[in-house]
Formats: structure tokens, C-alpha cells, sequence
């Protein structure tokens, strides 16, 4: 019982290590392509996931239905039950992943990142080393997508299963950092949130109005919404959501005397 309870307690950190290990691998391709050719690579790494995890049985646990229980959930002892615990605990690794790449960011390692992303050649000639700056990136968003994934699996769903975490999932959190703002930490948050409001406002406003829509109807509109916001800040604002809030920040903080 101690040791399935303490297995359990490290649970989250496994999923980041395992993550961080198939990144690093499906990374190695990144140092001698990029752009496009580099989202076709984690693409296939998606598909290469979604094979895997439905042909090698003990994966699933050998389960027939290939859903296994995630059992409960106990850090450092204590049972995660309660909906405002699961909260509190998803919160607090937020908190600390949000403080941890933005300390990254602000620091050496995070200036190398960003001198890759804007001109790898250029990086490598003022002497940063692309395959550490390439891989190291790999690696902690990795870790950072890997424990949230074991959250999504205790927390949310109670169960592990390949479906959940199939094409449809990572297409959504690609589209969460488009709109929410690329670059930017806080442009996931802002990402995040508009996919968690958006499908309550559409389908809590029309009633609210006494507007008739059906449920099909407000999922069709939803995925109208979004394509239409993916298309608009990918021409017209590729830094999202984050950018039109410190923009309007800044608007607020000289209002009413521009001059």
C-alpha cells in the first residue's frame, strides 16, 4: 500500500521524465530542418504515439479496452478528492511551471531560445551551440506538456487512454498558443482561458438572450469562431491575445491624457 501510494506521488513527475525523453528524441530531427519541415517532424511523432500506445499492450496494462484507472491521487500523503483540491493542486503547478519558464526566458539559457528562433545562423556565428539550445527546448516544454498530460489523466478523466490524448488534443493546444500569443508566457494563459470561455459564452449567452440555438449549433459556431481567430491572428497579429492586452494596458495607464 505505502509503496503504490508513493508510486503514485511521483506519478506526475514519471510523465514529465517520459515526455522529456521522447521529445529529446523526436527533437534530434529539429537541428537540420526547420519551419515547416520541422512541424511535419513533431507531427509525425504525434502519429508515431498514437501507434505505439495502441500496439504495445502493456501500455494499456494489457486492458481489452485499452483504458486503464488512474487510481487516487495522493502528494506526499495526502488524497487529492475534493474538486477545490484538484483545483488547488493544478493551480500550484501552474504557478510554479509560469515562474519557471519565465525565469528561463529572462536568463541565458532563454535569450539562446530566442536567438534560434529569430536566426539559428546568426545564433551559431556569436557562438551559441544549436544542439543544446535546440534540444534543451525540447526538453522542457516537454517535461512542462508530460506532467500536464498526467494531470489531465488523475485529475480530469480518472483513466489513461490513447484517445485522450490524440491528433484532435495537440491541435488544440497549438491553437491555444496562436490565439493566446506565440512567444509569450503569458499568451498560453490567455490561450488556455479563451478555450475554456469561449464554449461556455456560446452557449450560455444565446439562452441568457432568449436566442434559440441548439447544442449542435453552438459546437458548430464554436469551431467557426476559433478558425476565424486562428486565420485573424496568424495575418494580422501573430502575438494574440497577449499583445492586444498590453496594448490596451498601456492605453489605460495615459487614459484620459494621451500627451
Amino acid at each position: 500500500m505505502c509503496a503504490s501510494t508513493a508510486f503514485r506521488s511521483f506519478s506526475l513527475l514519471g510523465g514529465g521524465v517520459c515526455a522529456t525523453l521522447l521529445g529529446v528524441l523526436f527533437g534530434m530531427p529539429s537541428l537540420r530542418i526547420r519551419g515547416l519541415y520541422l512541424a511535419v517532424a513533431t507531427l509525425a511523432a504525434q502519429f508515431f504515439v498514437d501507434w505505439f500506445t495502441n500496439r504495445v499492450p502493456w501500455v494499456s496494462n494489457h486492458s481489452s479496452s485499452g483504458s486503464v484507472s488512474a487510481g487516487r491521487l495522493e502528494i506526499l500523503g495526502q488524497s487529492i478528492d475534493t474538486p477545490v483540491q484538484r483545483y488547488l493542486l493544478c493551480l500550484a503547478f501552474l504557478a510554479v511551471f509560469a515562474l519557471l519558464a519565465k525565469n528561463l526566458v529572462r536568463g541565458a539559457v532563454g535569450r539562446e531560445w530566442m536567438a534560434m528562433r529569430d536566426m539559428d545562423v546568426a545564433a551559431t556565428v556569436i557562438g551559441i551551440r544549436p544542439v543544446y539550445a535546440k534540444l534543451s527546448a525540447f526538453a522542457v516544454s516537454s517535461f512542462i506538456v508530460g506532467v500536464a498530460g498526467a494531470l489531465w489523466g488523475f485529475v480530469h478523466l480518472g483513466a489513461w487512454e490513447p484517445a485522450a490524448f490524440n491528433l484532435d488534443r495537440s491541435l488544440q493546444l497549438l491553437f491555444m498558443i496562436i490565439i493566446g500569443g506565440l512567444g509569450s508566457i503569458s499568451g498560453s494563459l490567455f490561450g488556455a482561458a479563451f478555450f475554456v470561455l469561449l464554449p461556455l459564452v456560446l452557449n450560455q449567452v444565446p439562452h441568457a438572450l432568449g436566442l434559440p440555438i441548439s447544442t449542435a449549433t453552438a459546437s458548430h459556431l464554436e469551431h467557426m469562431v476559433f478558425g476565424a481567430l486562428i486565420v485573424f491572428f496568424l495575418i494580422v497579429e501573430p502575438h494574440g491575445l497577449a499583445r492586444l492586452w498590453s496594448t490596451a494596458r498601456q492605453k489605460l495607464r495615459i487614459w484620459p491624457f494621451p500627451h
